[in-house]
């Protein structure tokens, strides 16, 4: 509290003094005048009193001014104290999100999306995406791409999806198909999320070897088959539910599949890319990306896409978290998987172990018989290192078994430019109406002192057998040009090759090979 008329420093230039040296902060002031004169009160309030008092005063306005200053000071101490909590929350905040941003980069595994056959955008709505891309390749070089969109935005719609990498890491690692991998997440989000947290989901396999793409969509657009002058060669339209909203008893694993040409690719999109609206509420639609593709060259086409979100954005955060996935479908070897020809194992001292595995009709239809093998037996010692390669064997064995022991689907199905289109429809025809059979698996580990370990594959079904003779005789030799361009035919040179003996025994229904935890050149049948 001070008096205007002062000697020397008047009143209103302390004030002035005390707020210069005070940094801004609030120092509450009465000031006493003498005086009504209008500008030297306009003076006072300007230098920083907060009310004033024409002498003389009473002691009850000197009450009535001090009570509103204390006022004041309440509440400007409450507005700090709300400061120091927001200050405090985002520090929590911003730690959280640090976390979060770690465990998620983690477990959805960005490196895997550093395949070459694979690009990708992400776009988030908020400052986490509810929106996920994950890529993979089995140990048969099978590509597998996932792309999650959870309900929501955010990071309780990014923690949403979290529950999909795990299964789709390890169940591709292991060489399961998408179907069996799309219905395991589907349990694993009933199981973790709330009822209303369900998750749009594509799921997509890459066989480079046989040229054809295999497709599951649940709830989220169909992928597009682009064809190399960027025009629209087939909409994958087929949809189930997401995942996450129907029992394990009513999901469809029910897949599409459709033999694709090397130069073509592949483009899935989250439905936030085709409802995103521009300047003038016209979203851009599955006919409108189609479109905007046209004429666009491969290596255009992703940067081509994001500029048009941006576009349509005006640089702002979009509506809907938007994620594109493109993919080539001529495949780009890869360290990893070129190292799986020169194998190599430490030196073996673990003992002679046996293993049998036999699945009848019911569960050949709901099971993937290899990735049970191969999970079984890759925790024996020295076997892992030979994964890649094992899995071939047990992937040749048993889909001839089953396609043409079980089946009885003959190979020259897959000839022709729709050939293994037809061969895969009639295959899920077959394999749905097939009421009994059995395939079986044995495995033993044999020790040779002085020689690498061998282990002995047999495979059998309870199929009518067919004229193995002369087909392992033209095995033997070198294919003819035609012969290649057939499309069938190679699972038996494929085993001549990889393993060390190959036998087949009674009418051509059993079949047992030699395979050698060693290194080995595959370059010729044996």
């Amino acid at each position: 509290m001070t008096d205007v008329g002062l000697p020397g420093m008047d009143g209103i230039e302390l004030l002035q003094t005390v707020r210069a040296r005070t940094d801004g902060s609030w120092i509450p002031t009465l000031v006493f005048t003498g005086s009504l004169d209008e500008a030297t009160q306009m003076r006072a309030l300007e230098a920083g009193a907060d009310s004033y008092l024409c002498k003389p005063a009473s002691r009850e306005m000197l009450h009535a001014k001090l009570g509103v200053i204390l006022r004041l000071r309440a509440m400007q101490r409450q507005a700090e104290e709300r400061n120091r909590e927001l200050a405090r929350y985002r520090s929590m905040q911003e730690e959280e999100q640090r976390l979060a941003r770690f465990v998620m980069e983690r477990l959805i595994n960005r490196e895997a999306l550093n395949d070459s056959v694979v690009a990708h955008f992400i776009a988030p709505a908020a400052e986490f995406s509810g929106d996920l891309i994950a890529a993979a390749r089995t140990p048969a070089n099978v590509l597998h791409v996932l792309l999650a969109d959870g309900a929501g935005h955010g990071l309780a719609a990014s923690l949403n999806v979290l529950p999909v990498t795990a299964p789709f890491y390890r169940m591709t690692e292991r060489g399961f198909g998408i179907d069996a991998i799309a219905r395991e997440i589907n349990s694993k989000v009933r199981a973790l999320l709330p009822v209303d947290r369900f998750i749009a989901a594509t799921l997509v396999a890459v066989n480079f070897r046989e040229h054809y793409v295999t497709v599951w969509n649940g709830g989220n657009p169909g992928p597009l088959l682009i064809r190399p002058d960027g025009g629209v060669r087939l909409h994958f339209n087929r949809h189930h539910f997401p995942l996450g909203v129907v029992d394990d008893d009513e999901f469809d694993g029910t897949v599409d599949s459709h033999v694709v040409d090397p130069h073509d690719q592949l483009l899935l999109f989250s439905d936030g890319l085709i409802e995103q609206e521009d300047a003038a509420g016209v979203a851009l639609g599955v006919d409108g990306l189609g479109e905007v593709l046209l004429g666009q060259p491969a290596g255009a086409r992703l940067p081509h896409l994001t500029r048009i979100v941006g576009r349509m954005t005006g640089g702002c955060p979009p509506r809907d978290d938007v994620s594109i996935a493109l993919i080539d479908l001529a495949d780009t070897p890869s360290p990893s998987h070129a190292a799986q020809a020169g194998d190599s194992a430490p030196p073996f001292t673990a003992s002679d172990w046996s293993l049998g595995l036999r699945l009848g009709a019911a569960d050949l239809k709901r099971l993937d018989a290899v990735p049970l093998v191969l999970g079984a037996i890759e925790h024996f010692e020295g076997v892992r290192p030979f994964a890649g390669r094992l899995f071939l064997v047990l992937s040749e064995l048993f889909n001839n078994a089953l396609d043409h022991g079980l089946l009885r689907l003959p190979s020259s199905l897959k000839a022709g430019v729709e050939g293994l289109d037809a061969y895969l429809d009639e295959r899920a025809r077959r394999l749905n109406r097939l009421a009994v059979g059995a395939v079986e698996f044995e495995l033993t580990l044999r020790q040779t002192l002085g020689e690498p370990p061998a282990l002995l594959i047999s495979c059998s079904d309870t199929g009518p057998g067919f004229d193995h003779q002369l087909q392992v005789e033209q095995a033997r030799c070198e294919p003819t040009t035609e012969e290649m361009l057939k499309g069938h035919g190679r699972g038996i040179p494929l085993l001549l090759r990889v393993c060390e003996e190959v036998r087949y025994s009674g009418p051509g229904n059993r079949v047992e090979v030699v395979f050698r935890l060693a290194e080995r050149a595959i370059d010729s049948p044996r």
